[in-house]
């Protein structure tokens, strides 16, 4: 299987305040900032969608509707094909020109979708996250 991990260096713009346990917020801010930048129906559920099985955005978040779990397989449904790795920092409040990394792992056939990821990261920085 194909194996990506990636680094992102990034430095606060502005005064920050993020909770203890980053995650969720990546993940959910990263979910939007991707649907927005590939989606073609962008007010279309992933379900009913022609594109669901070529959407980068269906692949990445709404697995189980793009991908069929193989016969015999023992999971109820495709494991989502990317971890985000956010900073393992409890810090909250973060100051102008601070700087955080975080880890982007792709699995499979993804990672030639990288540059659609980059941009998605792109526009996380431009949307802002957290408080302020």
């Amino acid at each position: 299987m194909q194996y990506g991990e990636y680094r992102f260096f990034c430095v606060f713009e502005n005064d920050a305040y993020l909770p203890n346990y980053k995650g969720s917020t990546f993940r959910g801010v990263f979910g939007r900032a991707l649907k927005k930048v590939v989606c073609a129906f962008k007010k279309q559920e992933c379900t009913q969608c022609l594109l669901k099985q070529r959407c980068i955005y269906a692949l990445v978040f709404e697995t189980s509707v793009s991908m069929e779990v193989p016969e015999g397989s023992r999971t109820a449904s495709p494991p989502h094909p990317f971890v985000i790795e956010p900073p393992l920092t409890t810090e909250t409040k973060f100051s102008k020109g601070s700087s955080f990394n975080f880890n982007l792992l792709l699995f499979g056939e993804i990672n030639n979708s990288l540059p659609y990821f980059i941009y998605a990261f792109e526009q996380m920085g431009k949307t802002g996250m957290g408080k302020k």
